[in-house]
């Protein structure tokens, strides 16, 4: 990455020396069609392998890379540099991974650079040749040949290095060293042995990285009908694979005891940058005739042997996890809710008779007094916003919460009657 930056310094040191360069190539702001279609007709004129490729997804992927390409040329001529810390080519190291992983040959991706090289040389050379000034047209014109090429090598060279590695860790990925790695890592055990060490490295999780661990389990489906879980298991492995970009994430993901498994990896905050990610991509969302997911995700961790204690958080945070909320941090848990979900016999025990008038029944509306109370305690005990948050009087409140007292014994009017109130009806959902 620090070659990367020091590579794209020196190009918009370039730049500065030769200004009509850079307005020509500011010019191209609006011209991405234009570029893609060229390179486009010509790939499909003499590379076979790329015109095998062609489809729906794989165009529309194509044309998103080719108006990314140019954004970062028109910046590096602008230079407005990536800010320190981001890959200023981590956009094509996922288009490297796309292909790979749809087997698009690595010698097509390669041509369409060398042609994509020829269309901008095209493109920059007929503007500058109409240029007045024809020695600040010839500078321009020599500054930006030697641009189109090194620029062009150099992102070619990230593409072949993410590309091999993606195709590394597809053919890891089914491999039984994959999985021993990830049992060794779940148990604490670091890296033992060239394979598992190299698996390690390959997966991008490098030694003294923050680590945190995740566990994805799907919802049943919204609307009745029966799902193959083992098919949208393995949907969900390649789509966490697909969203967790290897410029920024070390990961190694596979299926266990029904659950899909997650180590994510990376420079900081490893577990919320990965909710970050899966919230962006809509992750958990349920579809109108889909299938959305639950996941828990660990607090950070510094060493391998604190991996068993991330698993065991992760699995507590998914069960926290539900439609409403589909991702869930173990820090977001609910306390008072865990210790409620994790009552014992003998706290259930303590659960006070006078219950059962609080619960649906009771010769009224069914539930009206439990949900009084809920939303007595969520209006922090103000009558007047308990009125309007169930749509009646005030005066309703005022009479049902009398009725309480009065069943109960507890006066839901002050902070420990209110809580004690909301305790024990919990409590009795959870003993079902």
């Amino acid at each position: 990455m620090a070659t990367a930056h020091a590579q794209v310094q020196e190009w918009s040191r370039r730049f500065r020396k030769a200004p009509l360069a850079s307005r020509v190539v500011a010019g191209l702001q609006n011209r991405s069609a234009d570029i893609w279609r060229r390179t486009f007709e010509l790939l499909q004129r003499e590379s076979p392998e790329y015109r095998n490729s062609v489809d729906e997804a794989f165009t529309k992927e194509s044309k998103s890379h080719c108006r990314e390409l140019l954004n970062a040329i028109i910046a590096v001529a602008a230079g407005r540099a990536a800010k320190t810390g981001s890959d200023p080519f981590g956009f094509v190291r996922t288009h490297a991974e796309w292909r790979a992983r749809h087997q698009v040959p690595l010698v097509a991706s390669l041509h369409a650079y060398r042609l994509a090289h020829k269309t901008y040389w095209g493109i920059t050379q007929e503007l500058l040749l109409r240029h007045s000034e024809r020695e600040e047209a010839l500078f321009a014109l020599t500054m930006l040949s030697e641009f189109w090429i090194e620029f062009f090598d150099f992102v070619g060279a990230v593409l072949a290095e993410a590309h091999a590695v993606e195709e590394g860790l597809s053919v890891a990925q089914n491999s039984h060293s994959y999985a021993s790695l990830i049992d060794d890592l779940l148990r604490g055990v670091a890296p033992r042995g060239g394979e598992a060490q190299r698996l390690h490295t390959l997966c991008g999780i490098r030694p003294g990285a923050p680590m945190a661990v995740a566990v994805a389990r799907p919802f049943p489906s919204g609307n009745g009908k029966q799902i193959d879980l083992d098919v949208t298991r393995r949907s969900l492995v390649r789509l966490i694979q697909q969203v967790l970009p290897s410029a920024v994430f070390g990961r190694l993901v596979d299926i266990r005891n029904d659950d899909v498994l997650v180590i994510v990896s990376s420079d900081s905050d490893p577990a919320r940058g990965l909710l970050k990610v899966l919230r962006r991509h809509g992750f958990g969302r349920r579809a109108t005739n889909g299938l959305a997911a639950g996941v828990g995700v660990s607090l950070d961790t510094m060493e391998v042997s604190g991996l068993p204690a991330a698993l065991e958080e992760a699995r507590l945070a998914l069960e926290f996890a539900g439609p409403a909320r589909p991702l869930m941090h173990f820090s977001d848990i609910d306390l008072p809710e865990f210790l409620i979900r994790r009552a014992d016999k003998t706290a259930l025990r303590f659960i006070p008779e006078w219950v059962q008038h609080l619960a649906p029944g009771d010769g009224r509306q069914p539930g009206e007094l439990s949900r009084t109370i809920r939303a007595f305690a969520e209006s922090s005990l103000n009558v007047k916003q308990t009125a309007r948050r169930l749509g009646v009087h005030t005066n309703t409140v005022y009479f049902r919460l009398n009725r309480i007292h009065k069943l109960t014994g507890v006066d839901a009017r002050t902070f420990s009657g209110a809580t004690l109130l909301l305790t024990a009806l919990r409590l009795k959902e959870s003993a079902g």
